[in-house]
Parts: C-alpha cells; structure tokens; sequence
C-alpha cells in the first residue's frame, strides 16, 4: 500500500467524514429544484453522533425528520428521529439499532401503518420495519429480499410498488438501478437489470415526487465524488420491464442557501412533505476524542 493511501486510510478512521441535517419551511411554489425559497436551517448535530439521509413526515399535525444517526462510538449507523417545526426542533432519539450499519430510512405508510425500509447492506439483506408505536417504536417484521443493495426508494405507480435500487458491487461503484416489483407479495427483479448504468445520476436520493405535472426522482452525483451533488430526473418510464428517465436539474453544495456561514463540502439526500424541504450536509471532519474511543471499541469487539 502506497504511502498516500496509508495516510489516506489513517484519516479516515480517525478523523471520518461528518454530515447534518437542514430543513426550510418554505411557501407555495418554493422549491430546491425551482431555486425559489428562503433559507435552509441547520439541524446541530450531538457530541457522540452525526445524522444524515433526512425523511420527513406529518402525523397529527406536526412534522417529523427521520434519518441516519452516525454513532462515534459504535462506528455504525443506527436509525433516528427528531420533532422539528419553525420554531425549533427536538431531541435526537435512537428508533432503532441493528447489528450492523443502517442508514436511509426510506418511510411510507400503507393501509394506515407507517413501514421503513432502511439501507442495511452489510448485513445483505434489504428488510422491512413495522411501527409498533410512532414515532419511537420500531420492529422488523419482514426480509423482503436477501441482497447487497443500497439506498432503495418505493414508489407506486399503476397499483404495483416499484422498489428503485442499486446492487453493491466489491469496489463501491455506484453506477447503476436495478429495479424491483412488488408481485403478489412477492419481489419480483425486472429482466432488463441494470435498467440504467450512469456514475452521474444512478444512486438514489430520496423519495420520488410531483412537480410542475413531472414526476421527479433525486439521485446522487457520485462521478465527482461521494456527496458531490444532487440530480432531479424526470422519471418518463416505469413498468415491470422498463425505466427511463432524463435529467432536468442539477445542485451543488454552493447553491444552498443557509442560515449562517459555513464550508459545506457535499450533499446527497433530498425529501420533502407539504413545503418542508430537509437535506443533508457533509462537514469539514474536526476533531473529536468519540471518534478515538470508537476505534478502540472496534478493535476490543474484533480480539475480544
């Protein structure tokens, strides 16, 4: 291993990349892909954890962020939540933990029930969670298929739940959607896999939506780097055999207005419910003693 890549790795473990969450309560026809709308708010994150991968949802009337809540110690993912409304937000509580890393929460709610589909490929399986008691409670109730998949988005289309995704090749790179179908119960794969190959605009970032009469799905700019910028696709097909879409739009980390001056360097997650927009934002890493005591706590579970 190069000397490059030796300190490259040291700086990873040591000082890892960091995100947050932001949110704007915006107005009729504000939008991040129309470039109208006030600012957005940063969300601070805690001393032990960072939160990315945002999801809003409104229940009885309030507002609430799902997301990924980076833990230092644990090295890990776990899933979160937090109340947020104009005038401030929550604290941060822990909905849910697995053996192994999760993040992207992607959240729906079907016949009444709220479900999370979380990202979990380390443990190679894309499974279900049921909510036993919103917004806290959380158990999983169903493996919908046993795969290295990443960032998988629903949507509904013609009466059939598509599940808009992306295999895990061994070198990480982001390049494609594979595309699934709810079919009786069971998940059936379009034959035409990969159904796009493209590093720029492949990886999902959130849920699909309406806008000016398109349906619009987020994506990922992996070519220029992890959390490079965000794309809006116009989604033009989507059946069981095809997809196709086109991009109309893209943002960079520079573009988003925000309520104080920072260097955000990244942002790859874009949700929204009524007018309340929420991202994320990748921070400068800076120093912080969890992220030591995480390294020994990784290395204690390995020998011991």
């Amino acid at each position: 291993m190069k000397f490059k890549q030796i300190l490259k790795k040291i700086k990873s473990v040591f000082f890892p990349e960091i995100w947050c969450c932001a949110v704007r309560f915006g107005k009729d026809g504000d939008s991040l892909l129309s470039g109208k709308g006030s600012v957005f708010s940063v969300l601070p994150n805690s001393y032990r954890y960072w939160t990315a991968d945002p999801f809003v949802v409104k229940e009885n009337g309030k507002y609430y962020l799902f997301f990924e809540m980076f833990d230092r110690i644990k090295r890990k993912g776990l899933l979160g939540c937090r109340e947020i409304s104009e005038s401030g937000f929550g604290k941060m509580r822990v909905i849910y933990e697995s053996a192994s890393h999760l993040s992207y929460p992607f959240i729906y709610k079907k016949d009444g029930v709220y479900y999370i589909v979380p990202e979990s490929n380390k443990s190679e399986e894309l499974f279900r969670l049921r909510c036993v008691d919103f917004p806290l409670k959380w158990e999983k109730e169903k493996v919908l298929l046993h795969e290295k998949l990443v960032d998988t988005t629903i949507f509904t289309h013609n009466g059939t739940d598509f599940y808009i995704s992306q295999r895990v090749s061994g070198d990480n790179v982001f390049d494609r959607i594979d595309l699934f179908y709810d079919h009786n119960s069971v998940i059936e794969e379009c034959p035409a896999n990969p159904v796009k190959k493209d590093l720029k605009t492949a990886r999902c970032a959130g849920k699909l939506f309406e806008y000016d009469g398109k349906l619009i799905r987020p994506s990922q700019n992996c070519a220029d780097g992890y959390g490079a910028g965000l794309n809006f696709n116009e989604v033009l097909e989507l059946s069981e055999n095809t997809f196709k879409e086109r991009l109309i739009s893209m943002v960079l980390p520079e573009d988003i207005k925000l309520n104080f001056e920072n260097h955000f360097t990244g942002i790859h997650t874009y949700n929204r419910t009524d007018n309340v927009e929420v991202i994320d934002l990748k921070i400068k890493s800076e120093i912080n003693i969890l992220n030591f005591v995480g390294v020994i706590f990784k290395l204690f579970k390995l020998f011991f």
